[in-house]
């Protein structure tokens, strides 16, 4: 298999990457260090480079309230995952008098969490004079690295070892009741020039995920020491970021849709692979690329993906983001960096008819209509090369209330989509597209659901929440037949249809103390009409899941 991670192999590539995270690090230009005296602390700082916040991180359901509530204006409302950096920028430029006591005790504890460094926020909790101790550091220029360590450890009760709770299985190993471990180690660093994170996790999950093949996420060749400890960097990256441009190398999870969704070409829900990825332009207009090798075949296919979105935002009220992919791959397949380039993917698809591609389009419109409400809606086309028709389609409409009461956010959403496969033009090539860390892993189906965030208090938030899902027999594996071949074939939800209701209520509860204690939850129940896509196998079960964990404090190290 010729794949992009053998033109580049995984240990010389992670090699290359480490050592020059090291040197970049580490020596910093003289030019840079003194530009930063010269602009001062509070100047150096929002322009230096800064890591991501990772998509499961509590902080998340309070900026897409403020966000959609018009208190912040600089973040992306579909782009995800936000710099540490912006985060704090926007969060601290929120007008005190916009936010509730509850939420202004929220802002405070984010601050506090996100903030520079302990050392700055105990001073600002002492009441010291930050101000002249800010201008003595400027003197002295900023650290030339900041790396920030946390650990994780804890459990999780699940009613079934898939992550949808609307994708119940009820027989079999991933349906039983289990108890899956969970252990976290995060490293973060920054320089003015590059920034970058891991995420080592060890997981229950990784042995009982019913996407793969017998469940297995981490295959042996992943990390052959560990692999039997259920071991896996969810997230790896090193990055290059200077004025309007970003550069990165490695894996991290992002979200291309709406807050109330994971998006349809990049999603939070599966695991992230490899990639190359670049970021070009604005906090207004930019443009994200990211190529990868999905490492789901072996022998000689090889497939790349690459994907692009273009995003918008003429005024705080609107932004409209422009998506596409194109998975090419093939026997003896070579990669091309012309790949990155999103004009040439479709010209390679264009100009290469015979060989198997698909290709996905996806545009998104977010809009704040009124202070109080924010509409969204995303329409998805999908099309192989040698299935004899264009197109299959998805999309979802929806709205957000922000103004019912202080602290809550109620969102509704319907979802619906004929086809998602991230897959070329070959039976043999068969695959769970949560393989290659992308998109949605369901088909055929139609999806209402309503519900709500609400911070109760600034440790307490509670979502209570009810979807109703209908589901054909269509599998987005399997070539779809032209229409012409089954002309009474629906567009959608086709065969038997399975139905679920499901109300449930989920939240997370979080005590900061020297160890941060976090209880998180999702309980609900599942009234299954059709289970499995046999008539009259009606079915009502608990499905959700509880977790307890235990987080050290962010212990932050500046070296000079």
């Amino acid at each position: 298999m010729q794949a992009f991670s053998e033109v580049l192999p995984r240990h010389r590539t992670r090699g290359v990457l480490l050592g020059l995270a090291l040197a970049l690090l580490a020596a910093p230009s003289q030019a840079a260090a003194q530009h930063s005296r010269d602009a001062g602390l509070e100047k150096a700082e929002p322009s230096a480079a800064s890591p991501y916040l990772p998509l499961d991180h509590w902080a998340y359901p309070a900026l897409d309230l403020w966000i959609a509530r018009g208190d912040i204006s600089t973040l992306s409302p579909m782009t995800r995952p936000y710099r540490i950096s912006e985060i704090v920028r926007a969060v601290a430029a929120i007008r005190p008098r916009r936010l509730s006591r509850t939420e202004a005790q929220l802002r405070d504890r984010l601050l506090l969490e996100l903030g520079p460094s302990p050392d700055r926020r105990r001073r600002e909790r002492d009441g010291a004079r930050s101000r002249d101790r800010g201008r003595r550091a400027a003197a002295n220029g900023p650290a030339a690295v900041r790396v920030d360590l946390g650990i994780m450890a804890g459990g999780r009760y699940v009613s079934q070892t898939h992550p949808d709770p609307l994708q119940p299985v009820l027989d079999g190993k991933f349906g039983e009741n289990r108890v899956l471990e969970e252990a976290e180690l995060v490293i973060r660093g920054s320089s003015p020039y590059v920034a970058g994170g891991v995420r080592m996790r060890r997981d229950g999950i990784y042995r009982y995920d019913p996407r793969f093949p017998g469940g297995q996420v981490t295959p042996p060749r992943e990390i052959p020491v560990f692999s039997d400890l259920s071991l896996r960097a969810e997230e790896a990256y090193l990055e290059l970021q200077i004025p309007y441009f970003r550069l990165s190398f490695g894996r991290l999870d992002r979200n291309w849709g709406p807050a109330p969704i994971d998006g349809f070409l990049r999603s939070a829900n599966p695991y992230s692979e490899d990639e190359i990825g670049y970021r070009l332009g604005t906090d207004r207009v930019f443009l994200i690329g990211t190529v990868a090798a999905p490492g789901d075949f072996r022998g000689d296919t090889a497939r790349y993906l690459s994907a692009h979105r273009l995003e918008v935002r003429p005024s705080d009220r609107l932004a409209i983001a422009v998506s596409e992919a194109v998975l090419h791959g093939g026997p003896d397949g070579r990669f091309r960096f012309a790949l990155v380039n999103p004009i040439s993917v479709w010209q390679i698809a264009v100009d290469e008819a015979e060989a198997p591609h698909n290709k996905l389009g996806q545009v998104d419109v977010w809009w704040r209509a009124t202070d109080g409400l924010a509409l969204n809606g995303s329409v998805l086309a999908d099309a192989t090369n040698r299935e004899g028709s264009c197109c299959q389609l998805g999309g979802s409409v929806g709205l957000e209330l922000t103004r019912l009461a202080p602290g809550l956010r109620v969102g509704a959403q319907f979802t619906a989509i004929q086809s998602l496969a991230y897959r070329t033009a070959r039976p043999w090539e068969e695959y769970s597209l949560d393989g290659v860390g992308l998109g949605w892993d369901k088909s055929d189906f139609w999806l209402a659901s309503l519900g709500a965030d609400w911070f109760a208090t600034p440790m307490l938030r509670l979502s209570p929440r009810i979807d109703l899902q209908r589901k054909g027999e269509g599998d987005f594996r399997q070539l779809r037949p032209p229409p012409e071949d089954l002309p009474d074939q629906p567009r959608i939800l086709s065969g038997i249809v399975e139905t679920t209701i499901r109300p449930a209520l989920g939240g997370q509860w979080r005590r900061p103390g020297t160890i941060d204690i976090a209880a998180e939850w999702d309980v609900g129940v599942s009234l299954i009409t059709d289970y499995a896509h046999l008539a009259g196998d009606d079915r009502t079960e608990f499905t959700g899941s509880a977790a307890v964990r235990l987080y050290t404090p962010r212990w932050a190290f500046r070296l000079p």
